[in-house]
């Protein structure tokens, strides 16, 4: 079932359109799209919908207007064929993320909740075939339970997560102390994702790993949900522009956000919004996010490059690039709310 919060951030949904059901009369059903990223709520197509999973109840939305749906339908078929990274490179660069922190599950050991879930937020980083690693306390409650109970699951999101709309991972399988040359490479692995974790170097912390991987699981945002293989996931590669992305995303965030809704508004052909920030930058574009001028409504949107770019020092030309394909579109545009419109 779609969050809460999904609803919150619909700005327009088509006609509400009763549909009979046993031992109930009619339910409204939307079998439209949000207002902001194009996502449809039921996907009639069986080519993209081969499961035929049913659509997301929405009850008390109003009717869109011709033009808005048209809008609102080209916003999808631009999203739905932007070029992205494979599941399993996108996997494998979010696990790749520097200091990073995840929750990690295993079965407790402690007295009176024996057998249940036990939670835990913990550091953790990748080696470079994309095992998980940590750096446990002999004194933690999590590494008591992995000594008595080594299956645990790891949920890992991409930087900056909000919500619904932003990427998570799940890593099924079995976290077990790692030893000699193994637990040298994982402490190395572990402070170079952590450089400041001084601890880490103490004598009761150990190093571990999930060493048997049983199962990789993938939510990718809205309408992006399944997973991949455990091989795919160990045979794929983490995207080179994790090196460098950080401070791009900052300088395109502090200095240039008038260009950001002039990516989506322009080339994506959303509404006009109010702000837009670049969250996630690969080799083949960029993730933003907005939020919608005149209802709030907030979303992720999809801008791609018009070529694959590995090197930090073409990425300025890519963006410039974009830049001037939206001069060439619309050289008329100006920000929402700016004193030249």
């Amino acid at each position: 079932m779609r969050p809460l919060a999904t609803m919150l951030m619909l700005r327009c949904t088509a006609a509400l359109v009763p549909r009979a059901l046993p031992r109930v009369s009619t339910r409204l059903l939307s079998t439209q799209t949000d207002g902001v990223t194009g996502t449809k709520f039921e996907e009639p197509d069986e080519k993209k919908n081969p499961q035929r999973r049913g659509g997301h109840q929405v009850k008390g939305m109003k009717e869109v207007d011709p033009e808005t749906a048209k809008r609102m339908e080209a916003v999808r078929e631009h999203q739905s064929n932007c070029p992205r990274l494979p599941w399993a490179d996108e996997i494998r660069t979010m696990a790749a993320q520097p200091r990073g922190f995840a929750s990690l599950s295993t079965v407790s050991c402690a007295e009176g909740i024996e057998g249940f879930p036990s939670g835990s937020v913990v550091g953790f980083a990748t080696l470079d075939d994309g095992t998980p690693i940590f750096c446990f306390s002999a004194m933690s409650g999590h590494t008591k339970n992995l000594l008595a109970d080594s299956r645990a699951s790891l949920t890992v999101t991409e930087p900056g997560f909000e919500g619904a709309a932003d990427a998570r991972a799940v890593f099924t399988g079995r976290v077990v102390p790692l030893k000699a040359e193994q637990a040298d490479a994982a402490r190395e692995a572990y402070i170079k994702a952590h450089p400041t974790a001084f601890w880490a170097q103490f004598g009761d912390f150990k190093m571990y790993g999930m060493t048997e991987m049983l199962d990789v699981s993938f939510v990718g945002g809205f309408a992006r949900a399944g997973g991949v293989t455990v091989d795919e996931y160990l045979e794929a590669s983490v995207d080179p522009c994790l090196a460098f992305s950080e401070p791009v995303m900052g300088h395109m965030n502090g200095d240039h956000g008038s260009s950001l809704k002039q990516y989506v508004e322009v080339l994506v052909g959303c509404a006009p919004v109010k702000s837009a920030r670049m969250k996630r930058l690969d080799r083949l574009g960029f993730d933003v996010r907005v939020e919608d001028a005149e209802s709030g409504s907030t979303g992720v949107l999809r801008v791609p490059f018009d070529e694959e770019v590995t090197e930090r020092k073409k990425i300025k030309d890519a963006i410039v690039a974009l830049s001037k394909k939206c001069a060439a579109i619309n050289p008329d545009w100006r920000p929402h709310g700016s004193e030249e419109e």
